[in-house]
Parts: structure tokens; C-alpha cells; sequence
């Protein structure tokens, strides 16, 4: 494990490492000298985990001894990332000790440079989107946020990402979407409808990038998922207490809504043109009511 040296980011991380632990998992916990008396109470495998200590360069214009952002004053802050940096001899070195199967990382963004050579994966797992999508969800009453999802393979039309978006508009609710551009935009912005944003804002975000969909699904405020229903988001919605709304795209997919809103009857399929499988925003709407009634 090597986050940002932060007490925000050294602290998830280390409920990270609980995580593992509790599966067996041995990890080594980079940390600055100092810093991991601070840290140790939270350690709750240290059999398992082993806190490493880094010694962070002095650099010229930071107060003497400092080891993390929290030991900072705002005047100077633009000169830690200096130190963050020139630590990179240093994890070069453990990382040739140590010889993980994976560093877990979120501002170091020369670690894949170093675990390459080595054989070693790289996972960056970064941790301020967590803090900040959660932060979002929140504000709102439990139950009432839609969330929509359709996997990192999934890339819609750019008519139909609108239509998607706007049925969500449609419902006057909350929502929080997490989709990747659709083909022939370059990126969601360019995307989104004229003004879209202006009337949602406040109660709807679409997310640019990869989100942590367990967590979001077991938020209190989600209360609804929109789902492409393939076989993990399928699991993950069922483990979870929101309503589930359907929009297939393959044939493995169309079994499953098949089973989830038919045998089941625990989903509701968005209806589709048999032609093109063409929806509608209207069409979207309707299948998010109808899944709101008691």
C-alpha cells in the first residue's frame, strides 16, 4: 500500500488493508516514520500487516520534519508533492526487497514505471471520488436516489445516452449516472444534451469514470438501480434493497431481464422498439415509476 501522504488517504487505505487481511492476504503499509504511531490503532491484522517507514525528503521552503499534508500550512503545501516525488529511490528499493504481487496506489502516478520491470501489478485505487460520490449520496433521504450503470464494456449511442439521460431528467429524482462516453463523443460533456446540466444540477450527476458500484448499491440514499443486468451487476443489485430497472444489450443479457422481470418479477424492463430496440426517455420514466409504486 502507497497513498498520498495524508492522514485522508492513509486512513482508507488502511481500511483497505483490514479488508484484505480479514482473507489472508499479507500486506506492507508504506507510511512516513512518524506518522505510523498515528496509524497503528487502526491496525487490526498486525500479524498480517506490516507498516514499512519512509523517510520523506527535506525540500527547500517546507517547515523541517514534516511527513504529511496535515503537518503543513496552506502557504507552503504546493511544495510537498516534491517530496512525494523524490521518495521514488526509496519504493524502488522495497519494492526490490519486498517483491509484492501488487502496490496499490493513488497519486504516485510513476509506480507502474517501477512494477513493471518487476513482474509486479499496479492497482490504482483512488480514494477522494469514494469520499466525495458518498458525500453526494449523503444529502439525499434514504431510498430516493437513482443510480444507472451499465459496466465498462457497454458504450451507448449518442442519441440513445440523451434519451437515457433525459428519461432520468423525466423522473424528477435524484440520480447519480456512471457511463462511458458514447460512440461518436470523445468524452460524457460533449455528450449531454444543451442545458442539461443547468437543470439538473443540484440532483443529478453523470460520472466521468469507474465508481465503487457494492458501495454505491448499499448506500441508504439508492433506492433505484438502472442496470444493463449483466451477471455481476445482476448479483450485486439482487444483494441489495433497490428497485431494479432493465436495459439489455446482448443475448445473455435479455435472459437474464428475461428471468429478473418475468419468473422472478423482482425488475422492470424498459420497452423497447422490436425493430432497433430503440427507447425512449418517456419510456425510461415510465419504468422507473413503475417500479416506485408500493
Amino acid at each position: 500500500m502507497f497513498p498520498w501522504l495524508a492522514m485522508g488517504h492513509l486512513t482508507p487505505y488502511l481500511h483497505l488493508s483490514n479488508k484484505l487481511s480479514e482473507r489472508g492476504h499479507k500486506i506492507s503499509f508504506f507510511a512516513p516514520t512518524k506518522t505510523i504511531s498515528k496509524l497503528e490503532y487502526l491496525n487490526l491484522h498486525p500479524h498480517l500487516i506490516s507498516f514499512v517507514p519512509l523517510v520523506v525528503p527535506y525540500v527547500d521552503g517546507l517547515p523541517l520534519g514534516v511527513e504529511t499534508m496535515s503537518d503543513i500550512p496552506p502557504s507552503t503545501a504546493h511544495f510537498f508533492p516534491v517530496a512525494f516525488h523524490r521518495l521514488q529511490n526509496q519504493v524502488e528499493y522495497l519494492l526490490h526487497h519486498l517483491k509484492p504481487d501488487f502496490v496499490f496506489y493513488d497519486f504516485a502516478g510513476w509506480i507502474p514505471a517501477l512494477t513493471r520491470p518487476l513482474g509486479i501489478k499496479s492497482i490504482h485505487h483512488f480514494i477522494v471520488s469514494a469520499a466525495s460520490w458518498d458525500n453526494w449520496l449523503g444529502g439525499f433521504k434514504a431510498g430516493s436516489v437513482l443510480y444507472c450503470a451499465f459496466g465498462s464494456e457497454r458504450v451507448l449511442r449518442k442519441d440513445q445516452f440523451q434519451e437515457l439521460v433525459l428519461g432520468f431528467e423525466l423522473t424528477a429524482m435524484p440520480f447519480f449516472v456512471a457511463l462511458k462516453p458514447p460512440a461518436g463523443a470523445m468524452t460524457v460533456d460533449e455528450a449531454l444534451s444543451e442545458g442539461f446540466e443547468e437543470r439538473v444540477c443540484g440532483r443529478g450527476v453523470v460520472h466521468r469514470g469507474w465508481v465503487q458500484q457494492p458501495q454505491i448499491l448499499a448506500h441508504p440514499s439508492v433506492g433505484y438501480f438502472v442496470s444493463h443486468c449483466e451477471f455481476v451487476s445482476l448479483w450485486e443489485s439482487l444483494m441489495n434493497d433497490c428497485q431494479i430497472v432493465l436495459i439489455p444489450n446482448i443475448k445473455e443479457q435479455y435472459l437474464n431481464a428475461m428471468i429478473l422481470s418475468g419468473d422472478l418479477k423482482v425488475a422492470v424492463e424498459v420497452k423497447r422498439r422490436e425493430e432497433d430496440g430503440w427507447f425512449t426517455k418517456e419510456g425510461v420514466r415510465s419504468a422507473v415509476k413503475a417500479v416506485m409504486d408500493e
